[in-house]
């Protein structure tokens, strides 16, 4: 016990003498600057600036002499000093502000300055159905897509209050407006149960045979060469039940086998598989008779070698979610409670811990949502983002794309939208488009805003 005592004793000044301590200031009024990111090029190890202009770098005793220390901030020159040349300036680091090399900048680079206002895309094969909310991956250059939400309408009242400002509501013409407008209106609510492939390569689309249950709101995973079709909502005459069976599908095969046992029956949820498992959480699971939704915080993970459901700690909110894994950790992007939600928030699977990462500018609902190495790209009705989970760094850009509730996936160098739906304030109409974004767009197009996210270790 005394031995252990000593050791805990000793931990917080063995944690110390492993980390760079320092204070970054500003070349302009020479005084300290918060919100710097530092970052260790070697191990990834990053900190960020307080108030003081005070940084922590920890681990840094596995740091060389010539490993390289990077320093950033938005509105400034970012700097690149190694291990020995902080030694020598004490680990105190001044920034200069970005307009000092402006005019550097426009004798060698002209051209380089003239960023667009506007992220380009292409416009691709479109899918063999129009559809949001759907299932959907991306496996060895091909984008495969099952379900989905083919449903429209309109609200009658609302597209007659949007072409009569010019008649007193409650009027004579307004009543006939909208009585005409009643008849005219037709709405449908259906959901597919096809199974269609792109091929990136020749950029065509497949309708395949096989037919899975008619479902939208749903994910879809790849495993061990099969296909796992899971959650979602299926309609059933005027109702609306939400799906507990399991569709996995033999690609090898080319057979399904049903799986009846699904702890965790929700729409708009995530899910991830995370090595040997698949783990889904958040989600709808019912609606009020009143038309609200009643959201879940519950996690859970399926074990695919043994056939056995788990639960994970629940999350800080019960929310409808999308997001992504990276490495050991799951990045939820917005979500919905009730309204929009602006936070990212994190699971770290190591620790079973959650974490936020910072606010977005404003909610977002459901975002399209894929990553490639430590960046996450998320896109919903005409902003896309790219956001930096090693340097916090978050950009916002604009595209001319007015679309919710699509997919997004990533191969290549290039992201892919998949369908959605478009809409007014008076109706909802899915989406059979395909669009094409070239990374090198988010090089010369203008961010409408950039920040550097906070982390808290508290989620809740």
């Amino acid at each position: 016990m005394k031995k252990a005592v000593l050791l805990l004793l000793l931990f917080p000044i063995l944690s110390v003498a492993q980390s760079l301590k320092g204070i970054v200031f500003s070349k302009n009024d020479n005084l300290p600057l918060a919100d710097v990111n530092v970052r260790s090029l070697s191990n990834n190890a990053n900190s960020l600036t307080n108030k003081k202009g005070e940084y922590i770098l920890k681990a840094a005793s596995n740091l060389k002499d010539n490993d390289s220390i990077e320093f950033s901030h938005v509105g400034f020159t970012s700097l690149k000093l190694s291990l020995n040349d902080l030694k020598l300036q004490q680990y105190n680091v001044v920034l200069s502000d970005e307009m000092e090399n402006l005019s550097e900048l426009t004798i060698s680079s002209n051209r380089g300055l003239k960023l667009k206002s506007n992220i380009a895309y292409t416009k691709l094969s479109p899918l063999k159905s129009s559809i949001s909310s759907f299932g959907s991956l991306l496996h060895d250059g091909k984008i495969y897509v099952v379900g989905g939400d083919a449903s429209f309408g309109s609200d009658a009242l609302q597209r007659v209050l949007s072409k009569q400002e010019m008649y007193e509501v409650g009027g004579v013409n307004f009543l006939q407006s909208y009585l005409n407008e009643l008849r005219r209106q037709f709405s449908l609510q259906l959901h597919k149960g096809d199974f269609l492939i792109y091929d990136i390569k020749t950029n065509t689309w497949q309708v395949s045979e096989t037919k899975f249950i008619k479902r939208a709101f749903n994910h879809l995973l790849y495993y061990d060469n099969a296909l796992y079709v899971l959650g979602g909502k299926r309609l059933a005459g005027n109702k609306e039940f939400l799906e507990n069976r399991i569709e996995v599908f033999d690609l090898n095969k080319n057979e399904i086998v049903i799986d009846k046992t699904n702890p965790h029956q929700a729409i708009n949820f995530a899910s991830f598989l995370y090595k040997d498992n698949i783990i889904v959480l958040g989600g709808a699971v019912k609606s009020t008779e009143k038309g609200q939704k009643v959201f879940t915080n519950k996690t859970h993970f399926y074990n695919l070698t043994s056939g056995l459901w788990y639960e994970l700690s629940d999350m800080p909110i019960a929310k409808e979610t999308n997001g992504v894994l990276i490495g050991d950790k799951i990045y939820l992007i917005g979500g919905n409670n009730g309204e929009p939600l602006n936070t990212i928030q994190s699971l770290d699977l190591l620790t079973d811990k959650w974490q936020n990462e910072g606010e977005l500018f404003f909610g977002m609902e459901r975002p399209a949502v894929t990553s490639n190495n430590d960046i996450i790209y998320f896109f919903e009705n005409r902003k896309i983002y790219c956001y930096n989970v090693v340097s916090k760094e978050l950009k916002e850009y604009t595209i001319d794309l007015e679309l919710k509730s699509a997919a997004m996936h990533f191969f290549n160098d290039t992201l892919y939208i998949v369908g959605g739906y478009t809409f007014t304030q008076y109706s909802n109409t899915p989406s059979a488009n395909m669009y094409s974004i070239s990374i090198d767009e988010f090089d010369s197009t203008k961010p409408n805003r950039i920040k550097t996210l906070v982390q808290k270790s508290d989620a809740n």
